[in-house]
């Protein structure tokens, strides 16, 4: 989720509230799917400019729409207020600057009952 805010948030001004407002024109079903090569890509025309979004392989466009809507609410409500981030609390989310995301792989194994 935090990729896909990023590729919304460079295409419009680099703001909270532009990329709150890309966000619900794209969900807002303001888009189109194509696909080709057995990719489904995303086009849509956000605050001017173009933009797209290959949906990733066995997902649908029903998942770019949660997809929006789960990104559109952690900028309404992942301010530290509880309110609708800052624009500097966007850029640090998205840098990562609290060290949240790794690329570390994680196993969980489950007890098995016999």
């Amino acid at each position: 989720m935090r990729a896909f805010i990023f590729s919304v948030w460079v295409h419009v001004k680099k703001t909270s509230d532009a990329t709150l407002e890309a966000l619900e024109s794209l969900a807002a079903k303001q888009y189109t799917t194509a696909e080709a090569g057995g990719k489904v890509v995303v086009s849509a025309t956000v605050q001017g400019k173009s933009f797209t979004y290959e949906i990733p392989p066995g997902q649908s466009a029903s998942d770019f729409l949660q997809l929006a809507y789960n990104s559109w609410r952690m900028v309404k409500i992942g301010g530290a207020s509880g309110g609708q981030m800052t624009d500097a609390e966007l850029e640090a989310y998205l840098i990562d600057v609290s060290g949240e995301v790794t690329d570390r792989t994680v196993a969980v194994f489950n007890q098995v009952n016999r």
